[in-house]
């Protein structure tokens, strides 16, 4: 197992990467100083559909890239419609070699927060509570407000939001500092975020610079993430991987304050998960019980940020106040009164 440090490259088409020549791509990928690819394995329940169809099994494409030492996740794309079935393919690539998994998931999960839920249990279920497990999604999460990051937060390792600046048409330091103020809103800290930038092009939407991508991995390495990953090898020109090769990631960043929050932020989902379960429990009051206090949400407010300002954690507010809030989480709107426990 690994987690998502360094750098990485998405591998879409395998056999649009150098055609599909596993000591080519390795060579390429070593060369540029990556630590891995994360390599497309199935498309929502299936194998194969459509004009998705690797040419070869994804074990196979792991397994010759791993031979020459590089690290290989593996990521499909979810759509929701049938959770068990996504799942059994992700935990199928995981047992076929993959050192790491990304959920790509996106739209078709807005308002579904059940279908969330049902999808990373069977996944956790099925591979353990340390399985570096990861989601990818939106960037800038204040305008995705009815995407259920909560509960993809919860089950997952970390996130590798889509931070693709070039599409976006701002500044690479205006996009992430907005991707690190929303997921922190979120509850999600830097050492927990593995951002994506697109080094891709087509109509309307430039390659970005050598600058703004050296600046990407300068930014995101000073707020302690991880490590960056790049959208995607077919979609890069040999300048591209030239400016790549220069970039180099800097994991002396990654010293002794960043592993310890990242212990700190482990705990404090562990720490979330027992205090669910005494909720659920019931817990018993007598003499000295405080009394009630309760909270009226303001806009711009989240539930990570309320319980930061009164030192809980999300989940538990949420559980005590799930009939005002509802099904999902992430929204919950100005004038609501909730009860703090």
């Amino acid at each position: 197992m690994a987690d998502l440090g360094g750098k990485w490259v998405w591998i879409w088409n395998w056999r649009r990467c150098d055609g599909g020549d596993p000591l080519r791509v390795a060579a390429r990928l070593t060369a540029s100083g990556c630590h891995g690819a994360i390599v497309k394995a199935h498309d929502g329940p299936y194998w194969r559909v459509g004009t998705f169809d690797q040419g070869r099994p994804w074990a196979e494409i792991a397994a010759a890239l791993k031979a020459q030492g590089l690290l290989v996740g593996g990521w499909g794309y979810f759509y929701g419609q049938d959770p068990q079935a996504e799942a059994d393919r992700a935990v199928e690539t995981v047992l076929a070699g993959a050192d790491l998994y990304v959920l790509d998931v996106e739209g078709e999960f807005k308002g579904r927060p059940g279908v969330a839920t049902a999808l990373c249990q069977h996944i956790r279920q099925a591979l353990g509570p340390h399985y570096p497990l990861y989601y990818s999604s939106y960037a800038i999460a204040r305008y995705h407000r009815s995407f259920p990051f909560a509960i993809f937060n919860e089950h997952c390792t970390g996130a590798a939001p889509q931070l693709y600046w070039n599409a976006f048409g701002w500044p690479v330091e205006k996009a992430l500092t907005w991707m690190y103020a929303d997921y922190a809103a979120l509850g999600l800290s830097p050492q927990r975020l593995s951002p994506v930038a697109g080094v891709y092009q087509e109509p309307g939407v430039s390659y970005p610079s050598g600058d703004s991508l050296a600046a990407f991995m300068a930014h995101t390495a000073k707020e302690g993430s991880p490590g960056i990953s790049l959208w995607s090898y077919e979609h890069m020109d040999q300048a591209m991987w030239q400016i790549l090769g220069t970039l180099e990631w800097q994991e002396e960043t990654m010293g002794e304050y960043a592993e310890l929050a990242r212990r700190v932020d482990d705990l404090e989902r562990r720490l979330a998960t027992v205090e669910q379960a005494l909720g659920e429990a019931g817990a018993p009051s007598g003499p000295g019980t405080p009394t009630t206090r309760t909270y009226t949400v303001q806009p711009g407010d989240t539930l990570s940020g309320i319980g930061q300002r009164f030192g809980l954690a999300w989940r538990r507010i949420y559980e005590a106040n799930r009939s005002t809030i509802g099904p999902d989480p992430n929204l919950i709107r100005p004038g609501q009164v909730l009860v703090i426990p």
